[in-house]
């Protein structure tokens, strides 16, 4: 099974496979995009960008784009970290803003 398959089986919730985390709330990306935000008032660039920066090699930036859109709210209801997407030619944008850092 390709790691995009795998993505895919997780999503729906057919994952049975060890090593994975599941797409939740709960995922090993939150914590440290959070970590990633404390000192930061808001970032921009694609989900790639966004990897590279915070040196995160295990997730793929579909899957962040997906956490992202899923846990939104989540996100900034226990972080305070606001998402916004936006496109421009062919590339997705993603804005964070941390609503807490003073």
């Amino acid at each position: 099974m390709t790691k995009g398959q795998q993505i895919v089986a997780e999503a729906l919730g057919k994952n049975k496979l060890d090593g994975y985390p599941k797409l939740t709330e709960n995922h090993p990306f939150f914590g440290k995009l959070k970590t990633f935000m404390v000192n930061k008032h808001y970032w921009m660039g694609t989900a790639t960008d966004l990897l590279t920066e915070m040196n995160d090699t295990n997730t793929p930036p579909n899957t962040v784009t997906k956490l992202l859109n899923k846990f939104s709210f989540d996100l900034y209801c226990s972080s305070g970290i606001d998402v916004n997407f936006r496109r421009t030619n062919r590339r997705r944008i993603i804005e964070l803003y941390n609503k807490k850092q003073s």
